[in-house]
């Protein structure tokens, strides 16, 4: 007896550190979560000891140790079918099949991530925007794409129900209009096609899903689609999923994809040519017109319809959002289009835009001394000047002026109503900034106050210098 307890507890000992010693048959496997792997750290750093060691060894560890990516795979299996659980935090185990993105459970639950005032700044702010565009001669769109569950949410696990109120995207589409920003309706577009739009494993569209989406676009610029009126599509289960990469063992990683049945002839003319390049230009000597995408991930698969059928095309993922792109190509099509998903960004985030004139007439009230903030930065050409208004002398919404004097001579611009979050950081709100864009030359020299027009008051006080 003695004997086979001893046998035993080699055995256990043995399976125990077997991933451990095996380690060196394993040192070349890859993620199956299809990541870079941590690398053997070094002992010294800069010509020290390197202080993180400990931790950067717990990593290689982690990441090389034997039989790792079989254990993945058997987790996520084993979560799937005994709980109905996702190994992945980012992934959601939906029923018959279907995958979500974590990331968009608030607006499938209707919970808002911005204050109602926070919407009608985003809305005024993109509202400046389009002025812009437009008053170069450009039409202005704004897409917002649904997320999968928006449309699809049937296959979401039960134990979410959503709340009998609006979340950020309803309260936004309300504070667009009241706006009068130019707003394709692609969610009406996608959800009337009597058909499934999405992946059923991956965060996106099809190719016939941003069809549809680039027709509503069109359609709200006061265009109408002649290249792709009977297009068809072809069905092939060879597509990446983004959602199944993050789960492996799962399923095999791929799933259906409808591809257009078109041969296309643009050509991609930007240094970088990937479809999700940063920035990617596109030239089609057989149309005409100019346009300026400011885009996300949902472009990948609509962008090939932009790009055959406009002479040329800016393409960009790049944020905040650069005006001068639009002059800069001489766009007469500007489209912003965004993941129902990144809405809040609207409202903490504004665009690189030179800041308009504006007139004020009227008496002002004074303001207590630190209710203003100000903050400043070069910004590519620009001096970016940002700041917070107190909470207490702000009503439902706002409109924000900086004053300039120079010499007893006073200018007036509009500023975005903008609370910049990655550099002011994240509070409660984030409902209370102001910024804005000028050429250094307009304020070099010059006295700078604020001027805030909110509940049909206008307040005024002076900047402070940054701090």
């Amino acid at each position: 007896m003695k004997k086979l307890n001893v046998i035993f507890l080699v055995l256990v000992f043995g399976l125990l550190a077997l991933p451990m010693l095996s380690m060196p048959f394993f040192k070349n496997q890859e993620s199956a979560e299809k990541r870079e792997m941590a690398a053997f750290p070094s002992v010294l750093k800069d010509g020290a000891i390197n202080s993180r060691f400990a931790g950067e060894l717990d990593d290689y560890v982690r990441d090389h140790i034997g039989f790792r990516n079989q254990m993945v795979k058997g987790n996520t299996v084993l979560m799937a079918k005994l709980f109905g659980e996702s190994s992945e935090d980012d992934v959601i185990l939906g029923r018959n099949g279907w995958l979500y993105y974590e990331g968009t459970v608030n607006d499938y639950l209707n919970i808002p991530t911005m204050t109602a005032r926070a919407a009608r700044n985003a809305a005024h702010s993109l509202k400046m925007l389009q002025n812009y565009a437009e008053a170069k001669g450009a039409d202005f769109v704004l897409a917002v794409v649904p997320n999968k569950n928006s449309l699809y949410g049937e296959n979401m696990p039960a134990r979410f129900v959503p709340a009998e109120q609006d979340g950020n995207y309803e309260r936004l589409m309300a504070a667009f209009a009241e706006e009068g920003v130019n707003t394709a309706d692609v969610k009406g577009a996608l959800a009337s096609a009597g058909k499934v739009l999405y992946q059923t494993t991956d965060t996106h569209w099809t190719y016939e899903g941003a069809l549809a989406g680039y027709r509503s676009i069109l359609a709200a610029a006061g265009r109408t689609d002649e290249a792709f009126m009977d297009l068809s599509f072809t069905t092939r289960r060879d597509w990446k999923a983004d959602l199944s990469a993050m789960v492996p063992g799962l399923d095999d990683g791929l799933t259906e994809q409808s591809y257009p049945d078109y041969a296309f002839s643009y050509s991609r003319t930007s240094h970088e040519t990937a479809v999700d390049a940063v920035m990617l230009t596109t030239k089609q000597p057989a149309a005409g017109g100019k346009a300026v995408i400011y885009r996300d991930s949902f472009c990948n698969t609509m962008q090939e319809y932009f790009a055959e059928t406009i002479g040329e095309v800016l393409f960009t993922r790049a944020t905040p959002w650069r005006a001068d792109y639009i002059t800069g190509r001489e766009a007469d099509l500007v489209v912003l289009e965004t993941g129902e998903r990144n809405l809040r960004n609207f409202s903490v985030m504004a665009p690189v835009m030179e800041a308009p004139a504006a007139s004020l007439s009227g008496g002002a009230e004074g303001v207590p001394e630190g209710s203003l903030s100000l903050k400043r930065e070069a910004y590519s050409g620009y001096e970016h000047l940002y700041g917070t208004i107190e909470e207490s002398l702000l009503g439902e919404s706002y409109r924000v002026y900086l004053i300039t004097e120079k010499n007893g001579d006073y200018a007036a611009f509009e500023a975005f109503p903008i609370y910049e979050a990655s550099l002011l950081g994240e509070n409660d709100r984030c409902d209370n900034g102001w910024s804005i864009y000028l050429k250094e030359e307009q304020l070099s020299g010059a006295r700078l106050s604020l001027a805030v027009e909110s509940e049909g008051r206008l307040l005024m006080g002076s900047l402070p210098e940054e701090k």
